[in-house]
C-alpha cells in the first residue's frame, strides 16, 4: 500500500513538474498572420531578433512548433507573414506584444529609396501613423577592428501613403531629405519639436516615457499646422 502511495505521489509530483513546464513556455506562444490570411499557433523556437542573428538577418526569419515539446519545426520569414501576435499578457503589455511585418527605409548610395523587409514592434498605433520598434547591430570601424553595439531603433509608419504604408521610416530619416516630397517641411518640424520652452518641457516628457512615441504627437502637430495653410 505505502510503495502504490508513493507512486501515486510521484506520477502527481511529475504532472504538476510538466505542467510548469508548459506554463513556463507561454511567453513564448503566439499567433501568426500569414500573408495567405492563415493564422498558425506555436511557440517560437528560435526568433528573428538580432541578439540570436549572429549568422543570420536580423529582424527576418524565425522557427516555431506547435506545442513547446515538438520536434516538427516550422520556418517563417517576414515575406511570409503579416504580424507575430503573443499571447501572453503583461503589465507592460496588456494586450499582448504585436510584431508587424513592415518595408523598413535603408536609403544607400544607389538607391534613396531602397527598402527592406523586416519584423518590427508596434509600440503604439495613432490615428495617422503608427510608432515601430525594433534592434539591430551597430558595426563601427576602430583602430582594433570593428565594435559591434546592439542598437534599439524608433521608426514611423504614415497611415496616409496608400500601398507605400507599408515603409516605417527610422527617427532619423524623419529627420532627413528622405520625405521632402511626401512630407513638405516635416523635416524642419520635427528638428523643432524640441526646441524653445515648449520643446524642453516635451523633451522631458519623452525622456521619462523611454520610448519615441513623441512621434505621434509630432506629426499629428504638423497635421494641424498644414490644415491651417
Amino acid at each position: 500500500m505505502k510503495s502504490f502511495l508513493v507512486i501515486l505521489i510521484l506520477c502527481m509530483c511529475v504532472r504538476q513538474v510538466d505542467a510548469q513546464k508548459v506554463k513556463d513556455q507561454e511567453f513564448r506562444h503566439v499567433v501568426v498572420t500569414l500573408t495567405s490570411g492563415e493564422k498558425v499557433e506555436g511557440y517560437v523556437k528560435r526568433g528573428w531578433h538580432a541578439e540570436a542573428s549572429n549568422f543570420k538577418k536580423s529582424n527576418y526569419s524565425f522557427k516555431m512548433t506547435a506545442t513547446p515539446e515538438d520536434k516538427e519545426v516550422l520556418k517563417y520569414t517576414a515575406d511570409e507573414v503579416i504580424s507575430i501576435d503573443y499571447t501572453e499578457k503583461t503589465e507592460n503589455a496588456p494586450d499582448g506584444i504585436r510584431w508587424e511585418s513592415r518595408e523598413l527605409a535603408s536609403p544607400s548610395i544607389s538607391n534613396r529609396y531602397r527598402t527592406m523587409r523586416r519584423l518590427v514592434c508596434l509600440q503604439k498605433a495613432g490615428e495617422h501613423a503608427s510608432v515601430y520598434w525594433w534592434k539591430d547591430w551597430d558595426v563601427t570601424p576602430t583602430q582594433k577592428g570593428v565594435q559591434r553595439r546592439l542598437v534599439t531603433y524608433w521608426g514611423l509608419r504614415f497611415h496616409d501613403e496608400g500601398e507605400e504604408g507599408e515603409i516605417v521610416y527610422s527617427t532619423l530619416l524623419v529627420n532627413s531629405v528622405l520625405l521632402k516630397d511626401k512630407k513638405p517641411g516635416l523635416k524642419e518640424f520635427s528638428k523643432n519639436w524640441f526646441k524653445g520652452k515648449e520643446g524642453k518641457a516635451r523633451k522631458k516628457e519623452a525622456k521619462q516615457d523611454g520610448d519615441a512615441t513623441w512621434m505621434l504627437d509630432m506629426y499629428e502637430a504638423y497635421l494641424a499646422e498644414n490644415a491651417k495653410q
